[in-house]
């Protein structure tokens, strides 16, 4: 699982929004791959996801007086990159506001971790693997994608959602009683699944 600490954002945050810049490029090192990874989830269309990133921090930069103080920078970001993104995929796709987030799919794939040695499943337990995590939900996909790929916890992933905490905890919890039930009898495929979960490696951006 990617480390982060939010130590110090406050005070990183302070000197952004009193006009040092040099900091604002020390977030984007921070943060930038993992805005492009979990832009990446919601559209393939990498190229608009890049550019949503950089039309965030343009955004920062020109609304720096009117900002408000975070001591969670990850969690602002996260939260900004959601609603550009939606908002994106519904112009791009004419969806109504109605629609929302409902009508944004969320690819948890990750069957290249399988790869490496310590995680050998032949074709036929790949195959059962990417059927139980299709049978997710787009919604149980990301808030699982969002708690044990990045981190975040319970408060944060309802922020980011739109849920209130307790439907955020439900959410994810049963998403992993769904892949559970699936994949009860066989165990070494779901045990395999929660240690990728948990300590998989995220491409940087390119």
């Amino acid at each position: 699982m990617p480390v982060y600490s939010k130590e110090n954002d406050q005070t990183l945050w302070s000197k952004f929004l009193h006009g040092n810049e040099q900091v604002l490029s020390l977030i984007y090192l921070r943060h930038a791959n993992a805005l492009f990874d979990y832009g990446c989830k919601m559209t393939s269309d990498r190229d608009l996801v890049k550019d949503a990133i950089q039309d965030i921090f343009c955004t920062l930069i020109r609304n720096r007086e009117n900002l408000s103080g975070t001591d969670n920078i990850r969690l602002y970001l996260f939260k900004a990159m959601k609603r550009k993104l939606v908002r994106e995929i519904q112009k791009a796709h004419r969806l109504q506001s109605v629609d929302s987030e409902s009508s944004i799919g969320f690819d948890l794939a990750f069957l290249h971790s399988f790869d490496h040695t310590e995680f050998e499943l032949t074709e036929q337990q790949k195959t059962e693997l990417v059927a139980a995590i299709d049978s997710l939900t787009e919604r149980q996909k990301e808030a699982i994608y969002l708690r044990f790929t990045r981190g975040l916890d319970y408060k944060e992933i309802s922020m980011i959602m739109n849920l209130n905490y307790q439907s955020s905890r439900a959410l994810i919890h049963r998403a992993i009683a769904k892949l559970r039930d699936i994949l009860s009898v066989k165990s070494d495929i779901f045990n395999q699944t929660l240690l990728i979960l948990f300590f998989r490696k995220v491409k940087p951006v390119v």
